[in-house]
C-alpha cells in the first residue's frame, strides 16, 4: 500500500487579507513558517521517501522546512490555478465589480475559465496526469506540498467525482490530506484536512 500526503502550503499575509494568489510570488508569513516547522513535528519519522511541490515560492518554502534535507522536486503539475487577472486583488474587490464572475465562482466554478488565466478544468487535468504519476512512483510514502485548487483537483479525479467537487471540501493552510493508493481499491481517502497539528490557522470560505 502506498501513502501520498497532500500537503496545502503555509499560511500567506494574502490569506489574511483575503487576497487571491494565483501564480503571483507571494512568501510565507510569519504564520506561515511556524506552520511549516510544526508540519516537520507532524511529519517527523515517518519516512517520507519522495517529497513533489509546486514551484512557487510559498509551497517550496513549506516544503523545504517539512522536509529538511530531502531533494524537493519542483513540479509544474501541481502548480497553482492560474487566476489571470484576479491575482493580486482581493475577493472583496471582485465580488464588488465583477459580480457575475463572482457569482460563477461561488456557484459553478467548475465551468469558469478566469479572465487571461486557467480553467479548473485544465487544473483537474493537471491533476489526472500528476495522480498517474503518484500511481507509478515506485516510493512508498509520497509527499506533496501544493495550493488549496489543485489539491482539491488531485481529490476530485482520485475519488472520481462528478462535475460539482470544487466546493466539496475544505483546506486549511498547512493542512494534510492523506490519500492511500493500492492496485486493487485504487485511491482511498483516508484523512481530509488534517490540522491538529497546527496552533493557529485562518479560515478562508471562498
Amino acid at each position: 500500500m502506498k501513502t501520498i500526503y497532500l500537503i496545502r502550503h503555509g499560511e500567506t499575509q494574502a490569506n489574511r487579507d483575503g487576497v487571491f494568489r494565483g501564480r503571483g510570488e507571494v512568501p510565507l508569513s510569519e504564520a506561515g513558517l511556524r506552520q511549516a516547522r510544526e508540519l516537520r513535528a507532524r511529519f517527523a519519522g515517518l519516512g517520507v521517501e519522495r517529497v513533489l511541490a509546486s514551484p512557487l515560492k510559498r509551497a517550496m518554502q513549506t516544503a523545504a522546512a517539512c522536509f529538511p534535507g530531502a531533494a524537493v522536486e519542483a513540479q509544474e503539475l501541481v502548480n497553482n490555478l492560474d487566476l489571470g487577472r484576479w491575482a493580486g486583488r482581493r475577493k472583496k474587490e471582485i465580488a464588488a465589480e465583477e459580480p457575475e464572475l463572482w457569482r460563477r465562482w461561488l456557484e459553478e466554478p467548475e465551468g469558469m475559465a478566469f479572465p487571461g488565466g486557467e480553467s479548473l478544468a485544465a487544473v483537474r487535468g493537471r491533476a489526472a496526469a500528476c495522480n498517474r504519476l503518484l500511481e507509478d512512483a515506485p516510493e512508498r510514502q509520497i509527499a506533496v506540498v501544493s495550493h488549496r485548487s489543485v489539491i482539491k483537483a488531485l481529490l476530485a479525479e482520485a475519488l472520481r467525482l462528478g462535475e460539482k467537487w470544487f466546493w466539496a471540501f475544505h483546506l486549511d493552510n498547512a493542512s494534510v490530506t492523506v490519500l492511500l493508493h493500492d492496485e486493487v481499491r485504487g485511491f482511498v481517502l483516508a484523512k481530509l484536512n488534517e490540522t491538529s497539528h497546527l496552533s493557529e490557522t485562518v479560515f478562508e470560505w471562498d
